[in-house]
This record gives C-alpha cells, structure tokens and sequence, in this order.
C-alpha cells in the first residue's frame, strides 16, 4: 500500500507590492527633511546676525559701565570696571558713533536739568552705556513695598520723563528689578512677577498719558536676577530695588526692528 504523500506547506511569497508605500514614504520623510534643513538654514543666518549686534554684552550679570553724572566715574565721566566692556567716553563713541552720543548727551543733559528742577536728583538718575540711555528711577519713591500701583505723587515726574522721550524714535525698554529678598504679604507670589508688573504699569502710563505708541514700548521684569550692587547690604539692596528706562541705541534699536518683523 503506497504511502500517502505529505503535503509540505510552504510560506506564501509576500509578492514587491511592499515596495510601493515604502518607497511613498521615503520620498515623504526625504521632503520634511529638505523643509527642515532650508528652515534651519534662514533661522541659522537670522541668529548669527542677532548674536553679532548682542556683541556677546546682554548676557553679561548687571549693567553698572556707562558714561554718567553720578559718583564713581573716572577722568571722561566713565564709570569702570563693569561687564558691559565700555570703560571710557572715547569706546562709547567708537561703539555708538560720534552722532549718536551727541543725542544721547543732549537728552541726558535735558532729563538731569528737569530731574534737578523738581528736586528728583536724589531718587532718578542717568547714564549712557552701550545699550543706550537709562533713567534709573528708585523703586522706592515710585512704589510701596510689595505693590506694582504707581504712587500718585509720582506720575508727574513719569510724565515729564516720557514727554522728553517721546520726541524720539528709538524703542524704549522699561526694565523692572528687585532685591534677593523672597517676596511676602504682596498679591504677587515672586519678585518676578512683582518686577514684570511694575515694568507693565509704566509702559501702561506712557501709553495712557502720554501717548506714546505700544510698539515702541518694551516692558521685561528680571527679579533679583540682574543686581548692580551688592545684594548682602541694605545700601545694596536698596540700589538693586530699580526701574531702568533705556532708550536703546541703533545697534539694540536694531536688534528690536529685526525681532518684531
């Protein structure tokens, strides 16, 4: 009797329909990565153009370098020694351009002239470093302790110091800071927040009375985070305790143009 014979059963060949979806999605996966790598590219260029105006200056800690009427200068009314790299009139003209600090100059001599006037010498100060020219104003006199409000008694000398800067056209950035002590009894649970706030406020008035327009306006809150005196004493404390008004030079007024396009 002959043996039945067995049926071997054999794997079905799949066939090169496979290669069909899978040659769609490497020309797929082949076109995102063209799409990046072009994105890549511009945002490379674009970054390298914004690292060179930086000059590798904003990430430096505190902002104390900068020609200024104030105590500690040097022979050319230059403070010294600070992170931003100027130490003396003749850099800030080789940075800025002699036409530039000119302006800068006559405005600063404008604001020290009214500030003096209405006896503010002691609470809002100026200077010109690279950035451009700050009005440092005492958190102080502009602001109870834990509060954002602007101080009634106060507004005038905002207006008065807006109503200068509003005949130019460059932006003008309000920074807000604070010393390193942990905030407490206030609606804001951190000194940034507080910082950002008071920064806003002042932007806000600028804009409210003095008919400044919003897109030059700049309003950043940094905390405790950027010092410019010691933060171990109480005279250090209370210098840290800031709004800085700049009114940026070409170099950082470029910087913005690029930013908001």
């Amino acid at each position: 009797m002959s043996k039945k014979r067995e049926h071997v059963h054999q794997e079905e060949e799949a066939g090169e329909a496979w290669l069909l979806p899978y040659s769609d999605l490497m020309t797929l996966l082949l076109a995102v990565f063209i799409v990046l790598f072009a994105v890549s590219k511009i945002d490379a260029e674009k970054a390298q153009q914004i690292s060179e105006q930086f000059s590798g200056t904003m990430m430096n800690k505190g902002y104390e370098t900068g020609v200024s009427s104030g105590a500690g200068s040097n022979g050319n009314g230059a403070q010294t020694g600070g992170p931003l790299n100027i130490e003396t009139q003749s850099e800030l003209e080789s940075f800025m351009g002699e036409y530039e600090l000119r302006k800068l100059e006559n405005l600063k001599a404008e604001l020290d002239t009214k500030l003096h006037n209405q006896g503010m010498d002691q609470s809002v100060s100026t200077m010109i470093d690279m950035r451009g020219l700050v009005i440092r104003l005492n958190n102080a006199i502009f602001f109870d302790s834990g509060s954002a409000e602007i101080k009634k008694q106060s507004e005038d000398t905002l207006v008065e110091v807006a109503g200068l800067l509003n005949t130019i056209d460059n932006y003008i950035r309000v920074e807000g800071h604070t010393d390193n002590v942990p905030i407490r009894r206030s609606n804001y649970p951190s000194n940034w927040e507080l910082s950002t706030a008071r920064a806003v406020n002042v932007v806000k008035l600028f804009i409210d009375k003095c008919n400044f327009s919003p897109d030059k306006l700049i309003a950043v809150g940094y905390g405790e985070f950027k010092p410019v005196a010691d933060n171990a004493t109480a005279e250090g404390r209370a210098k840290n305790r800031r709004i800085d008004v700049i009114v940026l030079s070409s170099k950082y007024d470029n910087l913005e143009e690029q930013l908001v396009k």
